[in-house]
């Protein structure tokens, strides 16, 4: 798993400043996190504007929340938790029907093709799961969380959390290999 892009380090003193209500410390931190909080709110919305949405909130509840942010773990922890419930609570409030969004691919040289294309494959066929499946792989996939932490989350139990995790990358295999197959059918037909 590549490294976690909220990993970073506020330092103790602009935390310190955060929890005073300090607006320069705040303007740090967000200026920090922001991007990492943006990028994990769209993995689990899979809507750019709903993403977005979600970071903001997340930000307003966590400067409002600061002074319950204990010190014994890293802050990026904290704050990342604040934005997946977020995430997690703005899909809980959805409507049923999938929120669908075009995405730009391009290869950067001719070799990136296949790997572009593999890429558009997953994107697409994650986009197809429902969002609790899409959020349950990214989750665990991705953020590296754990079965309990998700089912938590969700307010389920951490079967249901194994349970999504299995069958949504079932579904995800399937709607690859489907596409392949189909593509070479057409290649050869």
């Amino acid at each position: 798993m590549a490294e976690n892009a909220f990993e970073i380090i506020v330092d103790e003193l602009t935390l310190a400043g955060a929890r005073r209500g300090d607006m320069a410390a705040r303007e740090r931190i967000y200026r920090l996190y922001h991007t990492a909080s943006y990028n994990v709110a769209m993995r689990v919305c899979n809507c750019r504007e709903l993403a977005q949405e979600v970071t903001h909130e997340a930000f307003i509840t966590a400067f409002r929340r600061i002074r319950q942010f204990r010190g014994d773990a890293p802050f990026w922890g904290w704050l990342r938790r604040v934005v997946v419930n977020h995430a997690i609570s703005a899909l809980r409030k959805l409507p049923k029907a999938d929120l669908v969004e075009f995405q730009d691919y391009q290869a950067s040289a001719d070799g990136d093709q296949e790997s572009i294309g593999r890429a558009m494959d997953l994107e697409q066929a994650l986009q197809r799961l429902s969002h609790e499946d899409r959020a349950v792989i990214w989750l665990h996939d991705v953020e590296g969380y754990r079965h309990g932490e998700i089912a938590q989350i969700f307010g389920k139990t951490e079967s249901f959390s194994k349970t999504r995790l299995a069958r949504a990358r079932q579904k995800v295999r399937t709607m690859i290999e489907s596409r392949e197959r189909a593509e070479r059918t057409q290649l050869t037909g």
